[in-house]
């Protein structure tokens, strides 16, 4: 896995599909509605837990839901101030883990 691989989910279609609101499966899940939120906008990765119970909710497996994208490359510039800004304007969501290392 590269460094910039990235989690991305189904949540938000899958939640719809069901015809469930975020509150809903927050009480299904055990968690709040901001997380569930923070989750299908790709700002929160979630615990093994609470990606396991997602999936039992929602009905699929695990991996349908959640699953790894390659972030798009980051531009280069020779103007290291530049650069450093670049990299704060495209900075993809960091994993909770990385077993790559």
């Amino acid at each position: 896995m590269t460094e910039n691989t990235i989690l991305k989910n189904r949540v938000k279609e899958l939640r719809a599909r069901l015809d469930l609101r975020q509150s809903d499966l927050a009480r299904e899940i055990g968690v709040t509605r901001q997380t569930i939120l923070a989750i299908e906008k790709g700002r929160l990765n979630p615990s093994i837990n609470i990606a396991l119970k997602t999936a039992r909710v929602l009905r699929e497996p695990v991996d349908y839901i959640f699953y790894l994208k390659n972030a798009p490359e980051r531009e280069t510039s020779s103007n290291p101030a530049h650069t450093r800004e670049l990299a704060h304007t495209i900075e993809a969501p960091t994993p909770m883990w990385d077993f790559a290392k």
